[in-house]
């Protein structure tokens, strides 16, 4: 099986095109996408978003037309768009989608546990505004996490322990062996790409972080930033007492100062992850941004990468 997770899109629409066009154009095959959450926020385009992420869940027909015509409207080569749309409709019914903080306030179901900034709080009210029902309904019937116990394997959008609370994982020293529940716990949230091993003893120092994550947690211990491996592939070991939290980055609004949409394959025959990235028109999507009168610190972190 090999699964492609990609987390926070956050109504960026080239940056989803451009995570379809870049699985098309590697030859890579992709049986399942694994989506933790915010498929809106941030962004200019909610309803687009969420009607491709609702047909790669569900799979409905009546779905397809529309989704030629957001595909169409794509800033892309028009042999791209159509192999694009192509794939979408190849993927029906071949995802597993929960929910973000983001989508719960989109909806009017905000966290008690975090407050979002102004801009992030004036994208979310935005975005109340343009939904659409069909898609607030969507959003709405997104549970907080997913099992895949076949594959052990968990999806939440912050952390296991207490996913409806979005609490912000700023620091990898707050999760342990004990608060994760499989064998892989893929989450998003933080728009910084990572991937830790737990052990049931203690936080294994020497190999615990395999994609660097300095910039997204500062506040790790300073011989155990010293003593990362980092790297763009990983091996994983399923052995008992060894536990991984993984998070593939962001879609539509990185942080980690590459202003590419990231994402993650996970390929269980091989036992290894991959991360990857994509490049798409940017300033398109900041100059969609601007035009829908969303804070322009947004458009700017998009063509930032941070």
């Amino acid at each position: 099986m090999r699964f492609a997770i990609f987390s926070d899109i956050h109504s960026n629409l080239e940056a989803l095109a451009s995570v379809f066009l870049n699985i098309i154009n590697s030859n890579e095959q992709v049986d399942t996408f694994l989506i933790p959450g915010d498929i809106v926020g941030y962004g200019p385009n909610p309803n687009e978003c969420c009607t491709i992420i609702k047909f790669l869940k569900n799979g409905k027909s009546s779905l397809k037309n529309e989704i030629q015509s957001i595909i169409n409207d794509v800033d892309i080569d028009t042999s791209d768009k159509r192999s694009i749309t192509d794939y979408i409709f190849s993927m029906g019914k071949k995802a597993y989608v929960i929910v973000g903080n983001h989508d719960k306030a989109a909806i009017g179901q905000p966290s008690y546990c975090s407050e979002m900034v102004a801009s992030a709080a004036k994208a979310a009210k935005w975005t109340t505004t343009v939904l659409r029902k069909e898609n607030a309904r969507f959003l709405k019937s997104l549970r907080f996490s997913k099992k895949l116990k076949k594959y052990g394997i968990q999806l939440v959008h912050s952390t296991p322990v207490y996913p409806q609370g979005y609490e912000y994982t700023e620091c990898a020293g707050t999760l342990s062996y004990e608060t994760l529940f499989a064998n892989i716990t893929f989450a998003g949230h933080t728009h910084k790409p990572a991937a830790y091993l737990y052990t049931k003893q203690k936080r294994n120092v020497t190999a615990s972080v395999f994609i660097s994550a300095h910039q997204y947690d500062d506040q790790l211990m300073l011989d155990e930033r010293e003593s990362m491996v980092s790297a763009d592939e990983f091996e994983v070991v399923h052995v008992s007492g060894q536990r991984y939290y993984i998070n593939p980055g962001s879609v539509g609004q990185p942080r980690d100062g590459v202003p590419k949409a990231s994402y993650m394959v996970y390929d269980t025959a091989l036992k290894k992850i991959y991360l990857k990235r994509s490049a798409y028109n940017t300033e398109a999507t900041k100059a969609k941004i601007l035009k829908a009168e969303l804070p322009a610190d947004l458009a700017n972190r998009v063509v930032k990468g941070n």
